[in-house]
């Protein structure tokens, strides 16, 4: 089975205020382009889907109703809590799968690695400190500041203070010793580790973001552990690229 692990989107309702970046369509259409021709079987939405810090869910559907209905009710579809949609009533806190040989995958957004984001005292906060934020986007000054946090927080080649740590890398090696492969989310810095545990091959990957109009996220087949890794700036390079004959295949790396 080959799945396709995403994260971090962080849906909004489409103003100036959250960092989603793409047309609802747009992302739809996309995201079944990159299901058709890789041939995948189930998606993995592996947290922070929607950006509940900012906005109720009901402010987000009703702005976002189409996209929302395809997201989540998709029978393809598996749906992952993060830290930023913590408080939906809905959808799972990780996922494993083990295969014929034996071997176990577990999927989960990360968060639960640190503080401010692992721990409800630490959201209430950040959800808090998100709505005075709201408040003040009204004043040109604080919202041009925003957006500029925003901006080199998700550079590309850059990694934000606050996940220039090694607590994540630790976190992922602690799930190694009971699983072969662990997939996280949270940092929107794609990552591909292949390390040794008792001399088993162990995998590590970080599905990215979907965030910021950019497409990013992981390709396991989960009987093989073959993956890939998808890193797109935006919708014109993610069909550029898979309009040119697809000589590659999945087992790009193993």
């Amino acid at each position: 089975m080959n799945l396709l692990i995403i994260s971090d989107l962080h849906i909004g309702n489409n103003d100036h205020f959250e960092t989603f970046g793409w047309k609802p369509r747009q992302f739809i259409a996309a995201l079944k382009k990159v299901i058709s021709e890789e041939k995948i079987d189930k998606v993995i939405l592996n947290g922070d889907i929607f950006e509940l810090y900012k906005y109720s869910f009901e402010e987000i559907y009703n702005n976002n109703k189409t996209l929302v209905d395809f997201l989540l009710n998709n029978p393809d579809f598996i749906y992952i809590k993060g830290n930023h949609d913590a408080v939906c009533s809905f959808g799972l806190n990780s996922y494993k799968i083990e295969n014929s040989r034996g071997q176990k995958i577990y999927i989960e957004h990360g968060h639960s690695a640190d503080f401010m984001n692992g721990t409800r005292l630490g959201r209430n906060i950040q959800t808090f400190g998100f709505n005075l934020l709201r408040k003040g986007l009204g004043v040109g000054f604080i919202l041009n500041t925003y957006r500029a946090i925003v901006d080199a927080h998700e550079a590309i080649n850059r990694i934000p203070k606050k996940y220039d740590s090694i607590r994540y890398l630790t976190h992922a090696l602690r799930l190694l010793q009971q699983y072969d492969m662990v997939i996280l989310g949270h940092t929107h810095k794609i990552e591909s580790h292949k390390t040794y545990y008792l001399n088993q091959k162990k995998y590590y990957f970080n599905s990215g973001s979907c965030s910021m109009g950019r497409f990013q996220g992981v390709i396991i087949n989960t009987e093989s552990l073959k993956h890939e890794t998808l890193k797109f700036k935006n919708f014109r390079q993610l069909i550029k690229e898979y309009h040119k004959p697809l000589i590659r295949e999945l087992s790009l790396s193993a």
